[in-house]
């Protein structure tokens, strides 16, 4: 009998076991049929977000939606809270389809050495051995992995502190179409595409809605915008690229606050004692530059990205552009710019200039941020510095141009240590550099990253973005100046000074840059789904 009790208790409680079993797999079955996310909640839509995903009970036949990060960019508050911010041009790490993951992994968490961002001490070469030994040129990715396995070199292994971008605000993911989005806003999205050096490829509107087309150095944007539907943002990586065939260092820095000011037409000097606006591009015709103090609340275009931005219009200066008629009163001691192309891409513009509102030019160029990377700008600010300053750059462009054949051959094993591949320092980076000098712009940030990274050779260890951003050269060197009918010609000395060395770099990296619409958020809702 007890033989029989133990055998029917065991039956029983198997039973029992089976039963919920079954009754779980039930649950989960339902589950699932009834989760409107279910397709999109795996890793291979969202990558590593997966394992950030709430975990529901057993028992609830709802899950909770899935949640992504609350992703932000603008002038006031930098991406995300970090006004600087590392760029990779691929991602670096494997991305979901989700388009956010992929921006994640090109944007990138830093932690530069405090003053000294592009401090380089002393490299020393012995045979073939390198060593490097700056630890405030190089930038700390802030995550918990190493590099991917094709990415070789000790100069390119970096060991991460936790995961990247662990500390940002969640949000529950929208649901769109089949598959999940995060909201961003209009500024973001602009703010995102200055950081990336984006450029239009093409924007098409009708009855059926809007649609556009960025191209940038990190890969292709999309924007689509359905009459009565949401907005969708579509972010692709480049595919043409790989990381083990690529020549450069994988990661740059860009200050997302100067990125918004190039958009905004804005130029600063470091300690904001100079804070400077300038007009977009005009129709064809002739213009008296006015210089407005404080005048930027009354201007148009550049002022409203402003006031999105979060930037303070009534603290910044303006240059107005007054059409006048070809026999009015000039300004005494006039100068004449000539600006290519005109609005509509037709005709000239011929901008008278008084002595003040030359030296307001030439003190923006003198505070021209530094950048590793070309600006995707306002095309009214690209228009009359490269009209302005052409005449100097010309002078010194050849002779700028051999300055860095000769930096690469003598200090060539310094790129190769920061992490430029050796084969192309010694064979093709002094002709690289030189050439996109000699031509005098172009569309291609690989080339201008050439150039910036030669030149940081020219300067001394422990120089800060405040050194860069505000030189002297425009205001005070001896240089031809276009609109002064080219009286004053330059002495090219065999050495050129260390400060005009920096404002020739920022001038090619002005001429290689592009125009960006800085009116576009015409064009977007104030809430935007990032795919």
């Amino acid at each position: 009998m007890e033989a029989a009790g133990t055998v029917a208790g065991w039956l029983s409680f198997l039973a029992t076991a089976v039963g919920l079993g079954s009754l779980l797999a039930q649950t989960n079955a339902i589950s699932e049929r009834l989760d409107p996310y279910h397709s999109s909640r795996n890793r291979e839509h969202l990558g590593r977000w997966l394992g950030r995903q709430p975990r529901g009970s057993t028992m609830q036949l709802v899950r909770p939606p899935p949640i992504g990060p609350k992703i932000t960019a603008r002038l006031v508050g930098g991406f995300c809270g970090r006004n600087l911010i590392g760029v990779s041009r691929l991602p670096s790490e494997e991305t979901g389809k989700a388009s956010w993951t992929a921006v994640l992994a090109i944007f990138h968490e830093i932690e530069p050495a405090i003053g000294e961002l592009y401090s380089m001490k002393e490299v020393k070469r012995a045979d073939t051995v390198v060593q490097y030994e700056s630890m405030n040129y190089d930038m700390k990715l802030t995550a918990n992995r190493s590099f991917p396995p094709d990415i070789d070199g000790p100069d390119r292994r970096t060991t991460w502190a936790q995961e990247p971008w662990n500390g940002l605000e969640i949000q529950q993911l929208k649901r769109h179409g089949g598959t999940t989005c995060i909201p961003i806003s209009r500024n973001s999205l602009i703010t995102m595409l200055t950081m990336c050096n984006a450029r239009q490829a093409f924007k098409y509107s009708d009855a059926s809605g809007h649609r556009a087309a960025y191209s940038s150095y990190c890969g292709h944007w999309y924007l689509s915008w359905p009459l009565g539907g949401s907005a969708i943002v579509n972010f692709h990586p480049h595919d043409s690229h790989s990381r083990t065939t690529d020549t450069y260092p994988w990661m740059f820095q860009v200050r997302v606050d100067k990125c918004a000011q190039m958009l905004c037409g804005i130029v600063s000097s470091p300690d904001f004692s100079f804070q400077c606006a300038f007009p977009g591009r005009k129709p064809a015709g002739l213009y008296m530059l006015e210089y407005q103090r404080k005048g930027f609340p009354g201007a148009h275009g550049g002022r409203h990205l402003y006031n999105q931005q979060g930037g303070k219009v009534y603290e910044v200066d303006f240059l107005f552009a007054r059409q006048i008629a070809d026999d009015a009163d000039t300004p005494p001691d006039p100068a004449l710019l000539t600006v290519h192309p005109a609005l509509g891409g037709q005709g000239i513009c011929n901008y008278v200039l008084g002595p003040t509102e030359r030296k307001v030019i030439e003190q923006a160029l003198d505070c021209l941020p530094w950048s590793s990377l070309s600006w995707s700008m306002h095309r009214g600010l690209r228009d009359i510095l490269k009209a302005f300053g052409k005449g100097t750059m010309d002078a010194f462009r050849e002779h700028f141009a051999n300055k860095l054949r000769r930096a690469v051959a003598e200090h060539g094993y310094q790129l190769e240590a920061k992490g430029w591949e050796s084969i192309f320092v010694k064979e093709h980076m002094a002709d690289l550099a030189a050439n996109c000098v000699m031509a005098g712009g172009g569309y291609s940030g690989d080339t201008v990253r050439v150039v910036t990274d030669v030149a940081l050779l020219l300067l001394p260890a422990n120089v800060s973005f405040g050194e860069l951003d505000d030189t002297k050269f425009w205001r005070e060197h001896r240089h031809i100046d276009q609109t002064a009918g080219g009286e004053r010609q330059p002495s090219v000395d065999d050495v050129l000074p260390i400060d005009a060395c920096v404002a020739l770099t920022k001038f090619v990296v002005l001429e290689w840059s592009v125009e960006l619409d800085y009116q576009m958020y015409h064009d977007l809702p104030p809430e935007l789904l990032f795919k």
